[in-house]
């Protein structure tokens, strides 16, 4: 899913860029519930607030599973080299795997 990550491979590495939009959405999310629950203190809206919270998590999750399986495998091997911040838009978080020759 290109919405949560962006991966590239070339013949030396393979580039795998965690993009932040989703991790903005989560934030923007829980602050509208917390601002429901605190202050205006409608069940209605929590009601529909809380299920697309948890669908939009829940998709998330599976989207990086299989990112995270190819990272954790890369660093057994000690292959994976890291960059970036995971809230930037200008220098997202980027994992670098290097191939075994």
């Amino acid at each position: 899913m290109t919405f949560f990550f962006e991966r590239t491979e070339t013949a030396q590495d393979i580039r795998i860029v965690l993009k932040p939009h989703s991790l903005y959405i989560m934030l923007g999310m829980i602050a509208v519930w917390l601002l429901n629950d605190l202050v205006l203190q409608s069940a209605p809206v929590s009601q529909l607030l809380m299920p697309v919270f948890i669908v939009f998590m829940v998709v998330r999750f599976f989207a990086l599973v299989k990112v995270q399986k190819e990272v954790l495998i890369a660093m057994k091997k000690g292959q994976v080299s890291t960059a970036g911040s995971k809230f930037s838009f200008t220098n997202p978080f980027t994992y670098t795997l290097t191939k075994s020759v």
